[in-house]
């Protein structure tokens, strides 16, 4: 076995994108007051996250091998076979996501537009409550997964982790993908990063709204300013 090449540019890319902007999120989301106008941010991150998430979902029929959704091993008995083994043995090397990796990659992927859906303000108390409950089960799967890389690391001496940057693993020749994509690599930054530039673009903090570029749908971030200027008047009066 040999250092090879299983994860493209555009599969990395969208990795540490998804990370980033879902760490974002989570940290504005638990940390910063919901009636502040820094909480818009919290909103915005989750849809940049939703928005690679649609560019993922593309690269899981149409991207390269172990990027497409049929290369994940979510076979139930090999799922749990995998999560046993885990625990008692060391596990079977996979080229690319392991059952481990691959249950917690969509859980995330089912989590995320959850979310969504769930934070955009219609619904009532209901819907804010299961938006904080998706909110605990995506830290949850993100503490597993993390948890599970650390345990891997250590029971098999690979830092898995570190192949999401060089996009190279310990495997078989036969078993590496054959380019890393790099055309389509910056095909993706650019027209990601001129999306996200955009909805920053078209973000109103005064009066809390954003409107998603290509779609034309304006979202409010939540209480606008001078709603918010109101709504201290009133107390004050009373």
């Amino acid at each position: 076995m040999k250092k090879i090449l299983i994860w493209d540019i555009p599969a990395r890319l969208f990795h540490w994108g998804f990370a980033a902007s879902l760490t974002v999120a989570i940290v504005i989301g638990f940390l910063v007051d919901d009636d502040g106008s820094r909480f818009q941010l919290h909103m915005i991150f989750g849809i940049i996250a939703l928005f690679l998430l649609v560019v993922r979902v593309v690269m899981g029929f149409v991207g390269s091998r172990y990027s497409r959704f049929s290369s994940y091993p979510l076979r139930p008995m090999e799922v749990i076979g995998y999560l046993v083994s885990a625990v008692i043995l060391k596990t079977r090397l996979y080229a690319g996501n392991n059952p481990g990796s691959a249950m917690a990659a969509v859980l995330m992927y089912l989590l995320v537009p959850a979310l969504f859906v769930s934070g955009i303000g219609f619904g009532g108390e209901a819907i804010e409550e299961l938006h904080e409950l998706c909110a605990w089960g995506l830290l949850a799967v993100i503490g597993m997964h993390l948890a599970g890389l650390g345990w891997h690391t250590f029971r098999h001496r690979e830092n898995i982790a570190l192949a999401m940057v060089t996009g190279k693993k310990m495997g078989n020749p036969e078993d590496a993908i054959a380019s890393a994509h790099p055309v389509w690599g910056v095909i993706i930054l650019i027209g990601a990063g001129l999306w996200i530039a955009a909805l920053f673009a078209s973000h109103d903090a005064k009066n809390a709204t954003v409107k998603l570029p290509g779609i034309g749908v304006t979202l409010r971030l939540g209480e606008s300013e001078t709603e918010g200027a109101k709504s201290g008047r009133g107390g004050d009066d009373d």
